[in-house]
């Protein structure tokens, strides 16, 4: 599954939105410009500093800037997940990706639009990440590039050498572009997320774009058209028939605990307490309805919401349940009142 990267670019003065970024995201994207690798520079890291040091969630560094060593120094410390250089910033790119494994942390390394993806072929054995730029990197809000050639070969690249490293995308991207680039491992969004007053459904918009491929109903007619054509066996159509269903199950489990998640950034007070949960029904995530006192006004899911593994909407009784045992974090499941109906093979 695609993982969503939150850039904080937009909003990098505005430290409780940023915190809401961390929250609904599963990745957080540091960008950090110097204004000479770059046109315009990002606040200074020392003035990021207690927001970075406080991020629940995993992050990257992405330095655009000249001086790469100096910045390494600068956001090791913060411990990141990734921090990645751009090659079109220096001409020793594995002194570079040394340096930051000598500080533990894993590597990436970055190219522009306009930077072919063979100029990084040599460093491909040595580096964890591979960040694909399809804007100029520099600014937010820039249009999306058509770079999923550049994907397509570091997808190729990586499976005919038996590497490892991860492929992310960053800039443009929207509900619409992140089809496009499906295929990433990460997918970087800012403004889509950033320009909105809802982030968590921003999120989900981009999650649902993500496993919008084909219906059900349409690899059905796929099977049955094949299968005519004497293209493939009866068991192979019942095979995919029963994994199609199990799929588009646990889809549909995803996009239910999405809106249970979107209905606590909305109504926060319902969150369970220690040793506690909390239980939203399927039917309140429709309708609406009441939940330890708190007026939920419903729409967090779509009409003709159905089970996969019935072919009718959820019954009564099925639910998003949170538990938490701590009272910060916060796990997702989803009940069903008739366990037959929960996804299987």
């Amino acid at each position: 599954m695609v993982k969503i990267a939150g850039s904080f670019l937009k909003i990098q003065d505005d430290f409780e939105k940023i915190k809401t970024l961390d929250r609904v995201c599963d990745l957080v994207h540091f960008d950090v410009m110097d204004g000479k690798f770059t046109e315009k520079a990002t606040l200074p890291i020392e003035k990021l500093k207690d927001v970075i040091l406080d991020l629940k969630k995993p992050f990257d560094v992405h330095l655009m800037v000249k001086e790469i060593k100096k910045y390494i120094d600068l956001v090791a410390p913060f411990n990141p997940s990734y921090i990645i250089f751009h090659l079109e910033a220096t001409k020793n790119a594995i002194e570079v990706i040394n340096y930051i494994h000598f500080n533990g942390i894993k590597a990436g390394i970055a190219i522009n639009p306009k930077t072919k993806v063979e100029d990084i072929y040599p460093f491909l054995n040595l580096v964890d990440l591979v960040l694909v730029m399809s804007v100029k990197a520099g600014a937010g809000g820039q249009a999306f590039i058509d770079i999923t050639d550049k994907i397509d070969n570091l997808l190729k690249y990586r499976g005919s050498n038996n590497l490892s490293y991860l492929i992310e995308v960053d800039g443009g991207i929207n509900d619409a572009t992140i089809r496009m680039v499906r295929d990433a491992d990460i997918v970087v969004a800012g403004s889509f997320i950033t320009g909105s007053d809802n982030y968590q459904a921003q999120v989900y918009k981009l999650k649902k774009a993500l496993r919008n491929g084909f219906t059900l109903a349409e690899l059905l007619g796929v099977i049955v058209i094949l299968s005519i054509l004497g293209l493939i066996a009866v068991t192979a159509i019942d095979s995919n028939l029963k994994e199609s269903r199990y799929d588009t199950c646990m889809v549909q489990r995803n996009n239910l605990i999405d809106a249970a998640k979107m209905v606590t950034i909305d109504y926060p007070d319902i969150l369970p307490e220690v040793s506690s949960s909390t239980i939203i029904s399927v039917q309140v995530l429709h309708d609406g309805g009441e939940i330890d006192g708190q007026v939920i006004k419903g729409g967090y899911i779509e009409d003709e919401f159905v089970n996969p593994m019935t072919d009718k909407p959820y019954a009564d009784g099925d639910s998003v349940v949170i538990t938490t045992s701590n009272g910060s974090d916060f796990e997702y499941t989803v009940s069903f009142a008739n366990p037959d109906e929960d996804c299987h093979k």
